[in-house]
């Protein structure tokens, strides 16, 4: 990308202009030199810059896509009724064939583990390998043209940083088209039907669908492994065949694969099952004619779904695009009839925070630590703790700084919420986990290791020392303003030289390509004399995987010629740092007992790989030492800064909540009790004001008597008087 920048800034030729008027936004020529860092301009080499407004487009059609890509995948394989139906259909015209038992013998246990892999895992670990796929797609045809993507070829510097930092969505929606039409574009989240929307690229549009299908059926053989084991193991709920039986059925029918030879298959490790019988059945599943139909179906439907989605998604970016257009262009017009008018038009995310009960508040309190902010726009609602959030910060304070000289906080809430809103559709939280820091430190401290290639700007080591941060990610167009180098393989490891710490996603070919990538430098800078180690640097990857002995990129690493060391870190004895931790409070993740609550511990054993060219071999010996650092880093036992501070942390924390989870059943209990006391209080009153009626009525009588009795009608004790029995009984009479 360089080279190609330095070539047609130098006076090579320039593409020529666009001539509709959406193109017009692009201008393909270059007359100034970029003074800008190369890291930066790397970060931009396949994307355009995106905005709020785009994002939330992207991520609603990635959202649909995959809740459809679900369904598609549970339907891909018939139900056991549908099949027997037409299994029964079939044997009543003719007598069943071999081939026809066997099919039925392989669907038995096809079907039910086919409904027991998780659609979701497939997705999120293909999705990776669709894009890494697509990246080196469009980075051979950027240098087979020689052209740069447009958003790179602005006639000044700062005119491009101003159209890096705040795009519109009219500009990135040009830049899209014009790029996708000559296959230099790279769609960060969504998947492509195809690299090229022109015929002249046709032939690399079909390598990419015959590369999708591989990947594909990779993936679904690693999972279909994974569920088969589970599935023999008891651990699912579907009624799978015995294998025994399932065994002696195969090697019963005529016609079959029988691989006689298991100790090649043993020895490649194809499955990583060593059962013999195991591998029989998943040989023969594989090879047959149901998975491979399967596969295809899923492969088709999956494209005409990715075709359908991604012309959605520009379908909306254009309408968008236009409503923005005729808003500016009404502003514009209101400007001009009142002087001074400012443009109003643009709106940007608003950043509040909220405290445990999730009440939105104006500005921060004192316990920030316990606290989240949420960045609001577009009727979406993005949570991140204080933590993460100024940690953001100081990332985008100093990368501005490093290119503009000096602070521009006013894009901070828009580049973080489109942050925010990118990182959230990837979902898988163990893909996004990280190693601890102090895996890092060790790293460092050994091997003077200062770059992570695989990591995001809320998992990246932030150096104590005042350093940049120095890491690849994988989205550059969002993830640049954070200090991000851009992609894993758009780095050029042979200038820089050095130790490089690697923790890719765990997907299979995934995992092959960046062992591909690594191969290439180690090879171009491996000597075997004295003189060439002198002349080259030295190049050492440390890389951080499962050790999943059926995964292809992990047998790569296994079986590369420059493996220095290979660790194995158990299970129960390490963690890894949370993929989600940015979106979680701070009381939560680190309130727990062993103050480790921003980690989690691991769910497999580790494999560590160390690869090393001739003259990382002679400056940095690996021995037993390495091993046992790598145990205590993963273990959190190691008596450092950050260690103490999250331990101290945590125990404030579990105070504060414990103070106020107190003050809480405190305040229930009184309300408990003045809820109990409120029928007595009422009984209470009511029994007074009983009494005082009686007290009044029986006053009342007595006054009356004592009148009665002065007029002689009633006695003293309260009987009737003579003379009112005289004139009762001359009535009488």
């Amino acid at each position: 990308m360089f080279a190609l920048l330095e070539e047609m800034g130098g006076g090579g030729e320039s593409a020529s202009p666009p001539t509709t008027d959406k193109d017009s936004l692009i201008d393909n020529t270059i007359k100034n030199t970029f003074t800008m860092p190369r890291t930066l301009t790397q970060a931009f080499q396949l994307s355009p810059p995106s905005n709020p407004e785009v994002e939330i487009i992207r991520h609603r059609n990635h959202e649909k896509f995959k809740s459809d890509f679900y369904d598609l995948f549970r339907n891909c394989v018939p139900s056991s009724a549908v099949a027997a139906a037409t299994l029964s259909k079939a044997s009543a015209t003719h007598q069943e064939s071999p081939n026809a038992q066997r099919n039925q013998c392989i669907r038995s246990v096809l079907q039910p583990v086919w409904r027991q892999m998780p659609a979701h895992s497939i997705w999120e670990r293909l999705q990776f390998s669709l894009k890494t796929l697509e990246a080196g797609c469009v980075r051979d045809n950027q240098k087979a043209m020689g052209q740069l993507p447009p958003w790179c070829c602005i006639e000044s510097e700062e005119q491009l940083i101003n159209h890096l930092l705040c795009p519109s969505v009219q500009q990135i929606n040009a830049w899209i088209l014009h790029g996708k039409q000559r296959g230099i574009v790279w769609e960060p989240l969504l998947p492509v039907p195809a690299i090229s929307s022109q015929d002249i690229n046709d032939q690399t549009n079909q390598g990419y669908r015959r590369n999708t299908f591989s990947l594909i059926e990779e993936e679904v053989k690693f999972q279909f492994i994974r569920s088969f084991k589970k599935c023999i193991g008891g651990g699912s709920r579907e009624a799978l065949p015995s294998v025994d039986k399932v065994y002696s059925t195969m090697k019963s029918l005529p016609e079959i694969n029988t691989f006689s030879d298991m100790e090649d298959v043993k020895k490649d490790d194809v499955t990583g099952i060593t059962n013999e019988k195991h591998v029989f059945i998943l040989q023969n599943i594989f090879g047959s004619q149901p998975f491979k139909k399967i596969v295809q179906k899923l492969h088709k439907k999956m494209m005409y779904l990715a075709e359908d989605t991604y012309a959605h998604f520009l379908s909306d970016l254009k309408k968008t695009s236009d409503r923005k257009a005729a808003e500016e262009q009404q502003q514009l017009n209101k400007g001009r009839k009142r002087k001074g008018g400012k443009d109003k038009s643009g709106s940007m995310p608003k950043i509040t925070f909220i405290d445990d009960d999730d009440d939105a508040t104006t500005g921060r309190k004192k316990n920030d630590t316990d606290r989240q902010a949420r960045v609001i726009f577009g009727g979406l609602s993005m949570k991140i703790n204080i933590d993460h959030m100024q940690k953001l910060e100081r990332l985008h304070k100093r990368t501005l700084s490093n290119i503009l000289g000096a602070d521009e906080s006013s894009s901070f809430a828009r580049l973080l919420f489109t942050l925010l809103l990118r990182y959230d559709a990837l979902e898988g939280a163990g893909l996004q986990s990280a190693i601890p820091h102090s895996v890092f430190r060790f790293l460092h401290s050994k091997f003077g290791c200062k770059f992570e290639s695989f990591a995001s700007p809320f998992n990246c080591y932030e150096m104590k020392q005042g350093g940049d941060s120095e890491y690849g990610t994988a989205f550059g167009d969002t993830d640049a303003w954070f200090g991000s180098e851009g992609s894993f393989f758009g780095v050029d490891f042979l200038s820089k030289g050095g130790c490089f710490q690697a923790n890719p996603p765990f997907a299979s070919e995934f995992m092959e390509c960046m062992y591909q990538r690594m191969h290439h430098f180690l090879s171009m800078t491996n000597g075997d004399n004295d003189t060439a180690d002198e002349e080259v640097p030295p190049i050492q990857f440390a890389i951080f995987v499962p050790a999943w002995a059926e995964s292809s990129g992990w047998q790569s690493l296994m079986s590369s010629p420059y493996l220095s060391k290979h660790c194995i870190i158990d299970q129960k004895k390490h963690y890894y740092a949370e993929g989600t931790q940015h979106r979680r409070i701070q009381r939560e993740s680190n309130a727990k007992d062993d103050g480790k609550g921003s980690y989690r511990i691991a769910s497999f054993d580790t494999s560590v790989f160390f690869l090393q060219n001739a003259a990382a071999k002679k400056k940095w010996p690996l021995d037993d030492e390495v091993q046992d650092g790598l145990e205590k880093a993963f273990a959190l036992t190691e008596d450092e800064e950050e260690v103490k501070k999250s331990s101290v942390k945590s125990k404030k924390l579990s105070q504060k909540s414990a103070h106020r989870q107190a003050k809480k059943q405190t305040a229930t209990q009184q309300k408990k009790v003045i809820k109990q006391q409120q029928p007595e209080k009422k009984k209470r009153k009511k029994k007074s004001s009983t009494a005082g009626k009686k007290k009044t009525l029986m006053s009342g009588g007595e006054d009356e008597m004592n009148i009665f009795n002065s007029l002689g009608l009633v006695d003293g004790d309260g009987n009737e008087g003579k003379q009112r029995k005289k004139s009762r009984s001359k009535k009488h009479r």
